[in-house]
């Protein structure tokens, strides 16, 4: 989130792209140059490269600190750290896996929950993916109503923050920042909630009873 401020900050008002564009005046000899400015696209694309590639890794920490903290485990931020990067390729496959269900619109669902399965259960990326789709089949209604409650909040949060004047801006992208963490943590919970509980061991048979004596 701060990675984002700062390059937006860079691309509105210390690095602005200004251009001369020549064009008519009311003023003899009717024509001039005026100075256009624009926020800084290089900047603001970069800048936004960056920070998702920070906030993919955040976000990751946050899902495995989040399970920690749900089941009654205590909270630690450099094991979470560790197990992410540990196992970074793994996840950068899932990332890609979950990338490519989101273009397909109708597969947002299963994109949700890859990754969050992924870092909960240890899996591998294709079984992850797996895993994601049968959670969702399992649980659609739920889910249907968990996308619905992102998908509104997101739009309606993210919009009425950049549509403030001047400011809107700056404050637009820390919202969606705190909204996403907000979610991550919630899709964690959910997940949770609803996966099939693993199967206990079953326990050996209890030894016969010694024979009573006559």
């Amino acid at each position: 989130m701060a990675i984002h401020l700062i390059f937006i900050i860079l691309a509105y008002v210390v690095f602005p792209a200004r251009c001369r564009v020549y064009g008519p005046s009311v003023y003899p000899p009717y024509f001039t140059y005026y100075e256009i400015v624009a926020p800084n696209g290089w900047l603001l694309w970069g800048g936004y490269f960056i920070a998702s590639i920070v906030g993919f890794i955040a976000s990751c920490v946050i899902v495995d600190m989040a399970n920690d903290v749900i089941r009654g485990l205590p909270m630690d931020l450099n094991k979470s750290l560790s197990l992410v990067t540990n196992r970074m390729g793994n996840l950068i496959l899932a990332a890609i896996i979950s990338a490519i269900c989101f273009i397909t619109f109708i597969l947002i669902p299963i994109a949700l929950f890859i990754i969050t399965i992924a870092i909960i259960e240890g899996t591998e990326a294709i079984q992850s993916t797996k895993s994601a789709v049968e959670f969702v089949i399992k649980n659609l209604n739920e889910v249907i109503i968990f996308i619905i409650t992102v998908v509104v909040a997101s739009i309606v949060f993210g919009l009425f923050f950049t549509l403030i004047p001047v400011v809107g801006v700056y404050i637009g992208p820390i919202i969606m920042w705190i909204i996403n963490v907000i979610f991550t943590v919630a899709s964690v919970d959910f997940y949770l909630t609803l996966r099939q509980p693993s199967p206990q061991p079953m326990s050996p048979p209890s030894p016969p009873a010694p024979p009573q004596p006559t």
